[in-house]
């Protein structure tokens, strides 16, 4: 049997134009991350994707399986997530920050998860109650470019007006990232 993969370095074009359009309601999430140690300037990049198999969730694979917690230096996390983590998710999310205080993390949704779901939402607003430690925010139109040049796959012919000439895979994202952003907002600001 088939079994697509579960993470890797870099996603191909199609993947990140259909996991991470705001208009889109795939059934998969997809995680690309951005990891920096310390102060040295350079990052380690990687994606995950959730395992309907043992119904792992991909930030619960990315914590669990793929992170390591190598020194006590600091290390900044940089998540860019097709879905909002769902509750248990950020339950994880908030277990991992309490084990690991060198942390920091930066999250960034393509979309919403289920925000009518009130386990959903204080979950989220848990999240956001930790302002010294993780951020989480819709993704605006530059966090899709910045996902384009350092997330998908390149050969080494290609040129980076490749983008420019795929540009308009985003051309109708401003009114959903809009959509999301109030929503977000609403979801965090407000006690139902």
């Amino acid at each position: 049997m088939y079994r697509r993969d579960l993470s890797g370095w870099f996603i191909d074009e199609d993947t990140l134009k259909e996991q991470f359009d705001p208009y889109e309601f795939p059934r998969e999430t997809y995680l690309l991350c951005e990891l920096w140690w310390g102060e040295n300037g350079r990052s380690w990049t990687h994606w995950v994707r959730n395992d309907h198999d043992d119904d792992r969730h991909a930030e619960e694979y990315f914590l669990n399986e793929i992170f390591e917690l190598r020194s006590n230096r600091s290390c900044h996390i940089s998540w860019y997530l097709s879905w909002s983590p769902c509750a248990r998710c950020c339950d994880e999310i908030l277990r991992f920050l309490r084990r690991c205080p060198n942390v920091h993390m930066d999250i960034r949704v393509a979309r919403l998860y289920y925000t009518n779901i009130e386990a959903n939402r204080r979950g989220l607003r848990a999240l956001d109650s930790l302002t010294d430690r993780l951020r989480i925010r819709v993704m605006e139109m530059a966090d899709y470019s910045y996902c384009w040049y350092n997330f998908v796959q390149r050969d080494d012919d290609d040129d980076d007006d490749d983008y420019d000439d795929d540009d308009d895979w985003t051309w109708n994202f401003a009114p959903g990232i809009s959509r999301n952003r109030r929503r977000l907002n609403y979801v965090l600001q407000r006690r139902y």
